[in-house]
């Protein structure tokens, strides 16, 4: 029997935090959910400006352009060689990683989409199964009698007896 560790890539106890998107027109919001994974896209690093463009962030695209020329004109005006191209070029690359994921999540607020749930999964259909099944239990529960919580003119909260 192979031991784990907490660092180790076979952690079978290791879970990605996810955050569930749905739109407030849809009949049913959860058919069209879209799950967008919290922290670093790799292929956002790995693929900037086509990462950019396939996802239709057309300010991030630009964003990167602009950043690019920049790091062009520093390494010119600075004489650096090809390192500090490649440094610079790496650096914009991580940079873009850890902040494309906020980039789509701000896109589909500006669009309406609501946030409905933050979930953890250990892949991203685990992660959509429980949210379906949180969606379940909530619209199972019996609501509350309208007596039960009367909110007093002063506070707004509810009265207790």
């Amino acid at each position: 029997m192979a031991q784990h560790t907490a660092t180790g890539p076979k952690n079978r106890f290791s879970m990605k935090v996810y955050t569930v998107h749905t739109h407030p027109g849809d009949a049913d919001p959860m058919e069209n959910a879209i799950l967008i994974r919290e922290g670093f896209n790799f292929w956002a690093f790995l693929l900037s400006g086509l990462w950019a463009l396939y996802h239709r962030l057309w300010l991030g695209f630009i964003g990167l352009l602009v950043v690019s020329i920049l790091c062009s004109f520093a390494v010119d005006l600075f004489n650096g060689g090809p390192e500090m191209d490649f440094a610079l070029a790496l650096v914009t690359g991580i940079g873009f990683g850890l902040i494309a994921n906020d980039l789509r999540r701000r896109k589909l607020a500006a669009q309406g989409w609501k946030l409905a749930d933050i979930v953890a999964g250990r892949t991203e259909s685990d992660a959509e199964h429980r949210c379906f099944e949180r969606l379940k239990v909530s619209q199972s529960r019996v609501p509350q009698s309208p007596q039960a919580v009367i909110s007093t003119p002063s506070t707004g909260s509810p009265s207790y007896p």
